[in-house]
């Protein structure tokens, strides 16, 4: 869930009905939606070397969606994972650094941005810090990993020090993302992975609460006051340990799917216009977040990330070679 307001472009291409394996180019097939036909760009870390072959991407071998750019976001053996101590201080928390070079490193730069606005809150005041988003080391638990990324909350005597990415583009328009992530800590935190757009608000979210079952999810076009804009999920396996959480955002559908199986579909409120994508960790003391402990703490662990999507700002040129998320992770 997102408060803020961002600026909006406006495109939209329905590509739910080609079929790209049969066709060298969408430029025909799309004469009517003026803006775009379909190419790649890959970047990040793939765990396939086909990867670098493909012209466009579907999410599932049965997925009608393509998408012309990917990133994958590979936290598992970053060098010099560090978890560094909490700053006490709002002033100090909000002017904190980042805590490792990776944020400072193209592949995250020419993605996303750390924030460090603060806010009133619902009952305790927020700030979000540089010092909660982490490249921190694993618990040796899973063979192979050395560190992952963490976003974490803690709660202070008179604030609550919250975490925040956002993408550097609010122009994406329909995608398909997922992470490989676990949620662990305190009651009264919220995890989160979503788009947003700001006034009117479009947004499509997943949502941990940490005062709920560790088997509840939310999902929600946003706003969730709209009836039957929500859908709560009761998962079979626990959000505390590593889950494969996925949002396929197209023409008229939020589809949501843990370890392959959908769990949610909505089609009411589906965002239209293009968005940005976040990920936060946080509290702010509100009847939805709840009201953590001082002293406590949340956080989500994201060994990766794959970002595949189409964008305004990026428009193709074919889809001779399709590839498919599932054969790629």
């Amino acid at each position: 869930m997102r408060l803020r307001i961002l600026p909006s472009l406006y495109n939209i291409l329905d590509i739910r009905h080609l079929n790209c394996k049969t066709m060298p180019s969408f430029r025909t097939l799309l004469s009517t939606a003026t803006a775009l036909s379909l190419a790649a760009t890959t970047q990040g870390r793939p765990l396939e070397a086909v990867a670098a072959d493909c012209n466009c991407y579907k999410s599932s071998a049965d997925s009608s969606a393509y998408f012309a750019n990917r990133k994958f976001f590979d936290f598992r053996n970053i060098a010099n994972p560090v978890t560094t101590a909490p700053i006490v201080g709002r002033q100090a928390d909000a002017a904190a650094a980042p805590t490792h070079e990776y944020f400072s490193s193209a592949e995250w730069t020419g993605t996303f941005a750390l924030q460090n606005w603060e806010a009133a809150g619902e009952g305790v005041y927020r700030v979000n810090s540089y010092n909660n988003v982490l490249i921190a080391p694993s618990d040796g638990q899973d063979e192979g990993v050395s560190s992952h990324l963490t976003m974490r909350t803690q709660r202070q005597a008179d604030y609550q020090s919250t975490a925040e990415v956002e993408s550097i583009s609010s122009d994406y328009q329909f995608l398909t993302v997922r992470m490989l992530a676990r949620t662990r800590g305190s009651p009264g935190a919220v995890t989160a992975l979503f788009t947003y757009k700001g006034e009117p608000v479009e947004e499509g979210d997943i949502e941990i609460r940490t005062k709920t079952a560790t088997n509840v999810v939310q999902y929600t076009n946003q706003p969730g006051s709209t009836e039957g804009a929500t859908t709560i999920v009761e998962l079979p396996t626990p959000w505390t340990e590593w889950q494969e959480h996925r949002y396929d955002w197209t023409p008229g559908s939020s589809d949501w799917y843990v370890d392959g199986q959908k769990v949610a579909s909505i089609q009411l409120q589906t965002p239209t216009s293009p968005l940005s994508v976040l990920m936060n960790v946080w509290s702010d003391g509100g009847v939805w977040s709840g009201v953590m402990d001082v002293g406590g703490a949340a956080e989500m662990q994201v060994q990766w990330l794959d970002l595949t999507y189409n964008a305004t700002s990026q428009p193709g040129t074919s889809c001779a070679n399709v590839c498919v998320i599932d054969d790629l992770i």
